[in-house]
């Protein structure tokens, strides 16, 4: 099997040709990239010296791929995606573009969409969710990394009836590496090390994104969110507070996710035990005085909340078993 990733020089694109350089069922993997083209792929991605030492090339569509990863800008793969299903590759797309299904509440959040005809098409890739619609997706819209934490925090509760599900808080905390590989002043050492900086507060493009998931399950529920910049390098923890009464809600989460290959529900949740994983740990409290629930839900940004949960959506789209190439396991200490 064949694989394309085109954007392959930022920090996702890299994660991608790592963990595809590695799958048993990939036989070879290309990379497109208009700022390093004709460049050596170490070059971007140095961990990658003696793994892949092909070049990255200009981007002239699917070519002889099976499968194509649209690492790109938000709403350039909109720009790129009718051309490729029409050539009859598979898509996953690790932007916003496809995200949200209803047009009027993308464009509400984004911008006009350049092939509103394609959202319904799209597949929302969160295997613990949409499974069995991955397996026969041609487009897959990769979900987003503070989207993915928070609905695998929030996914098992929507149906209780007496916890407060219309005033969900999110507090969520980013390493840098989720704003990308472009240094700016808000990246800056100086600026991040021993520092939070909460930013975007209030009107975040991921909100958006969350409730409409959300609330596809539960039309009453809406997220207050949140994003943090933390001074690590990956990984995205998330504390996520609901008033109201619930028995048992441990004995809810390990119900739900019992079976979930990649959901590890635990006493205790840290980015540590996650990172360079496709894990999300989640660690459920209540506070009975309170009436209180705490979800802490902890993922890698940038593998279960990119790369390596678009891997495992390609496992699911090409008939491969799920877990293939993402068997790495977190390190301790």
């Amino acid at each position: 099997m064949k694989a394309l990733v085109v954007g392959g020089s930022g920090y996702t694109g890299g994660e991608l040709l790592r963990i595809l350089s590695l799958h048993p069922k990939v036989d070879e993997v290309t990379a497109t990239s208009r700022t390093y083209e004709g460049r050596d792929i170490p070059e971007a991605h140095p961990n990658l010296t003696k793994v892949l030492n092909g070049k990255f090339r200009q981007y002239k569509g699917a070519g002889d791929a099976d499968i194509v990863f649209l690492c790109l800008p938000h709403t350039k793969s909109m720009e790129a995606v009718p051309e490729l299903l029409n050539s009859g590759v598979k898509v996953i797309d690790l932007s916003a573009d496809y995200r949200i299904s209803d047009k009027q509440v993308f464009e509400k959040y984004y911008c006009i969409h350049k092939n509103p005809e394609l959202l319904k098409k799209a597949v929302y890739g969160l295997p613990e969710l949409n499974r069995a619609k991955i397996k026969k997706a041609s487009l897959i819209a990769n979900p987003g990394c503070y989207v993915t934490s928070a609905l695998l925090g929030l996914i098992p509760l929507m149906g209780e009836k007496k916890l407060d599900l219309e005033h969900i808080i999110v507090d969520a905390k980013s390493g840098t590496s989720g704003a990308g590989v472009k240094p700016t002043q808000f990246l800056h050492a100086s600026e991040v090390a021993d520092n939070l900086k909460p930013y975007k507060v209030i009107g975040h493009r991921h909100q958006p994104e969350i409730d409409f998931i959300l609330q596809g399950l539960n039309p009453n529920a809406s997220v207050n969110f949140t994003p943090t910049l933390a001074p690590f390098s990956r990984g995205i923890q998330e504390t996520i507070h609901i008033f109201g009464e619930i028995d048992d809600p441990v004995k809810i989460f390990e119900k739900k996710y019992a079976k979930e290959p990649f959901v590890r529900v635990v006493s205790e949740s840290t980015v540590k035990n996650v990172a360079f994983s496709n894990y999300c740990d989640i660690a459920v409290f209540y506070d009975n005085e309170k009436q209180r629930l705490v979800v802490v839900s902890s993922i890698d940004n940038l593998i279960k909340g990119a790369s390596g949960q678009a891997v495992e959506n390609m496992n699911l789209m090409m008939g491969y078993g799920e877990t293939e190439g993402l068997q790495t396991l977190p390190y301790h200490p």
